[in-house]
């Protein structure tokens, strides 16, 4: 792995010094290469700056202060620590330590003493040696972080070590409840750690450039036993309440999670993980999650519960040696209750518009159900992945609308008024398999280099039972009106199975020892097999005698059966070009030509929806990538790509049964409908800083997509606002995405101000069909977001942040257009007054506006003040205030094609609430009581 220096500024900074030397072991008269090398003020002890000694044994540091006093230390495995004071010039800033020499350990009879070098390295793993940082005693792992230089904790929780972000963090080697970095970094005790070790993970042996960073926390002896969660509750105004808790105990095999929460203050919860990882211990910043969702619609009152277990068959495992079975189960009941009140215009030609006013409610109960299990199993060349999940979503739902249609002079011409009455039964069962064997390298003879298999199926079985009464009333044609009351119960059951084999590095299988330019190759196909089965039962009031008689039209049964088969060849060819510890470039092509077969069989009691069609498309893709990592400077990534996927119409789209009650919206089929064709073209560029302290990481993302034989609606609109959608291909169907992301922090002695910019901007062109004519509509969407954090040792986090959204949707043949601009502006902040004592607030200024309607503006103000309890902090008293201004509201402003909709949803508003928790935490065997 690439290992660099890094710095931290001087509280008063000076002019920047260097320093370089070569570190030598003249007993065996070799250059030492791979010692750590750190620079301390001589005066406090400080780390400034680290670094690893290249192959030469070179060692460079920039950026040190000129004329105070230095200390330089350098170790090694077998070897004898070094120590060298030194001061650089103030007059040269700069000085050459000339060569150092480090005798090996056998060597020296002499008594020493013997010191903890904060940072070494052992092979290719950097570690950080907890005990050499003094902190607080009940800091955790995440404030020893923020003590290393160029290791960063971002405000949105990723964490970067030398500008590289950190894929996965590990305990022991080991995902730790689910793998969110911060329930480990958040929970376990300082003082519970030995090292903290920083190494890459290769995902694959034949591309040793295709690596992700991983950081392992490594207890101490006695220390891989123990438990940790939290117990909370609280109650507040309007009979606002809350309550959870999360209880996890982990063994050097055996992880165990309970939990359980109930609320009706919009908190999300949505799994076992959710819970865990919002339960943490501590945590320093402003990055508040698990909070009461202020933009939710309606009022949630979720109560779930559920368990985690994961076991280790391999207690210390290693990257060819894993032997696991993880399994959780969760269950959750939730009450909804929703408002919301909506106006649409719409553009019928060029001066024509017709408004919509949508008024609805809805309430919903529902039980829903999770249990998923995984082993995996890796003996050095072979692994083996079993997963499944099985989920149950039980429960009904009443929905009422109110619509109202008018005309261009606003005066109404129709009314429809429905009420859906619906209890629902779906479980789903999902059951993979993968196995891939790699190459040995010890058998250099063997004729398959590799294999890849997977197969996967799912189940589906959704039971629907659903009442409608619809009363569509016309003010310009009686004869228009309709009043249904009907019934469905609908059974759903489908089937999906798909089996993949890949052959990789198929090379010497064909060409034998002939190297063909370094040239390799791949044969992989895909089989995938759905058979469905839909059963409507459909029934209509007859007014004459009060009874339910059948709907001969939309009972039906189908069954349809798709049958997908994609064989495939993949062409690559890598260059490389590096030098030990300086650089290292790679150039990747890949071209991977497929060719894909479809069949589809649809069998009905109707027969004009007797239908079976046959498809085939060639789909190349192909891809290059260039990697520039500059040892110590920078890693950069360039990736151009190329695309090609095939959507076939459905049923419901060649030949649907025609629902009558859906006045101002029925669908039309099209048994002439052809696939469409999308093509996708991208580039993403990506750097990583590794220079200092300071770093710049930045990476970019373009797409540009075009579609062949789009599927549209030809919409016809009438003038009481009923809507007859036609479906058609149609061509010249494109759009363009581009998402950037830009991270600068700079890092101070006691503390840190980070900026993080994110910016998406899509822009789309769709042909479409409105009152038979055809035009394009055209939609520019935009969403930036600027946040800057700063941090002040671990009493103060700051927050500023602005979000800036913007719309606009033209049509071409109405020469209308429709915009509007989301703009949210928030400050957020966390004081600790004392070790025990925290002040927290946060302020979100919303403003929301359109070119065709009043600007909404409202403020949500929330404050809280926290108590830590006992000699552990275990015990913490909460008092908050939501909502404090009284003015949340959820806004409804969005636009589309030839129309635009504004409104509002109720949400949650103003409460106050005082709340109790307990952190039960404890690593390790708790010491005996002395008598």
């Amino acid at each position: 792995m690439a290992l660099n220096s890094a710095s931290a500024q001087q509280s008063k900074p000076v002019l920047p010094g260097a320093a370089k030397g070569i570190l030598r072991d003249t007993a065996h008269n070799y250059a030492l290469k791979s010692a750590t090398v750190s620079i301390y003020k001589s005066s406090d002890s400080s780390l400034i700056s680290y670094q690893i000694s290249n192959n030469y044994g070179e060692f460079s540091f920039k950026n040190l202060p000129v004329g105070v006093s230095l200390r330089l230390d350098a170790s090694h495995v077998g070897y004898q620590s070094l120590r060298k004071k030194f001061t650089i010039p103030s007059d040269k800033n700069f000085i050459d330590l000339g060569t150092l020499i480090i005798n090996p350990k056998d060597n020296n009879l002499e008594e020493v003493t013997v010191t903890i070098p904060p940072i070494s390295m052992n092979g290719d793993t950097l570690e950080f040696n907890a005990a050499a940082f003094k902190l607080d005693s009940n800091a955790v792992v995440e404030d020893l972080l923020r003590k290393i230089p160029n290791v960063t904790l971002w405000g949105d929780g990723q964490i970067t070590v030398n500008g590289r972000e950190v894929k996965s963090v590990l305990v022991n080697g080991k995902p730790f409840f689910g793998g969110d970095a911060k329930v480990a970094t958040q929970n376990i005790a300082k003082n519970a750690l030995d090292k903290i070790q920083v190494y890459n993970t290769v995902k694959d042996k034949n591309n040793p450039l295709d690596s992700t960073l991983t950081v392992n926390l490594k207890l101490k002896k006695g220390k891989e036993l123990g438990f940790f969660g939290k117990i909370g509750g609280g109650y507040g105004t309007d009979n606002r309440y809350e309550a959870d808790a999360s209880f996890n105990v982990f063994s050097p095999k055996m992880q165990l999670a309970i939990v359980g929460a109930s609320n009706n203050i919009n908190k999300s919860l949505n799994d076992v993980n959710t819970l865990i990882n919002n339960s943490t211990f501590k945590g320093v910043g402003t990055n508040v999650e698990y909070q009461s969702d202020f933009s939710a619609t309606g009022i949630n009152q979720p109560n779930a519960g559920g368990v985690k277990f994961t076991y280790n068959f391999v207690e210390k495992p290693t990257w060819e040696n894993r032997n696991t079975v993880t399994s959780s189960y969760f269950i959750q009941n939730t009450n909804n209750d929703y408002v919301s009140n909506t106006e649409t215009t719409t553009s019928i030609n060029t001066t024509d518009k017709i408004f919509e006013q949508n008024s609805n409610t809805s309430s919903n109960v529902n039980n829903r159900q999770n249990f998923d299990a995984r082993y995996d199993l890796t003996k050095k060349n072979k692994a083996l992945n079993l997963n499944h999940t099985f989920s149950r979503n039980k429960g009904e739902n009443t929905n009422q609308t109110f619509r109202n249609a008018l005309n261009t002079q606003n005066v109404l011409t129709s009314t429809n008024n429905t009420l859906n009455q619906n209890s629902f039964d779906n479980t789903r069962f999902s059951f993979q398999a993968d196995f891939r064997l790699s190459q040995n390298y010890m058998k250099p003879k063997q004729l398959i280099k590799g294999l890849n298999l997977n197969y996967g199926i799912t189940v589906n079985d959704n039971e629907n039972t659903r009442s409608n009464l619809t009363n569509f009333t016309s003010f310009t044609n009686a004869a228009s009106n309709r009043k249904f009351d009907r019934r469905y119960e609908t059974t759903y059951n489908s089937t999906n199975q798909q089996i993949r084999v890949e052959l990789p590095n198929l090379k010497s299988l064909f060409f034998g020892n002939n190297d063909i330019g370094g040239i390799e190759f791949q044969l992989s196909n895909t089989i995938s097999l759905d058979h469905i089965k839909n059963d409507n039962r459909v029934q209509d009031l007859n007014p004459s005698n009060n009874t339910y008689v059948n709907n001969a039209y939309l009972t039906n049964h189908v069954e349809t059966n798709l049958i997908e088969q994609t064989p495939g060849l993949t062409i690559s060819k890598n260059f490389y070009k590096n030098l030990s510890n300086r650089y290292n470039k790679n150039l990747s092509l890949n071209f991977a030509p497929k060719q894909k077969f479809i069949r589809q069989e649809n069998k009905s009691q109707k027969s004009f929806q007797n239908i079976t069609r046959n498809y085939q498309q060639f789909m190349p893709d192909a891809y290059i990538n260039y990697s520039d990592n500059q040892y110590g400077e920078y890693y950069k990534s360039y990736t151009l790509s190329y695309n090609t996927k095939v959507r076939v119409p459905s049923l419901d789209q060649l030949a649907p049964l025609t629902d009558s009650t859906n006045l101002y919206s029925l669908q039309r089929g099209n048994v002439n409908l052809q696939e469409a064709v999308d093509r996708e073209l991208s580039l993403s560029i990506n750097h990583f800083d590794q220079t200092n302290k300071n770093t710049l990481n930045y990476n970019l993302s373009m797409t540009l997509g075009f579609t062949k034989n789009q599927i549209v609606d030809s919409t016809f609109i009438d003038d009481q606002n009923r809507r007859t959608n036609f479906l058609t291909n149609a061509g010249g169907n494109r759009y363009q995405n581009l998402y950037g992301n830009l991270r600068k922090a700079y890092k101070f002695k006691t503390s840190e101000l980070q900026f993080n910019v994110n910016s998406q901007i899509s822009n789309s062109k769709t042909p479409g069909y409105t009152n038979s004519l055809f035009a394009f509509s055209k939609n520019f969407n935009t969403n930036t977001t600027l946040t800057i954090n700063y941090t002040y040792k671990s009493y103060l986090a700051l927050a500023v942040g602005q979000t800036y959204g913007t719309y606009r949707s033209k049509q071409e043949a109405f020469n209308t257009e429709y915009s509007g601009v989301n703009k949210v502006s928030t400050l957020s902040s966390s004081y600790n007054v004392t070790k025990k004592f925290t002040l927290n607030t946060n302020i979100s200024f919303n403003q929301s506006s359109s070119s065709n309607s009043d600007d909404i503006n409202f403020t949500i103000w929330n404050a809280n003040a926290v108590y830590r309890l006992l000699k552990g902090n275990n015990a913490e008293f909460k008092l908050s205030a939501l909502d404090i201004l009284h003015q949340n509201t959820s806004i409804v402003n969005y636009g589309s094609g030839n129309s635009f909709t504004i409104g509002s949803r109720n949400v949650l508003q103003q409460y106050f609430m005082a709340t109790f928790s307990y952190y039960p935490r404890q690593f390790g065997k708790k010491a005996p009581v002395k008598k």
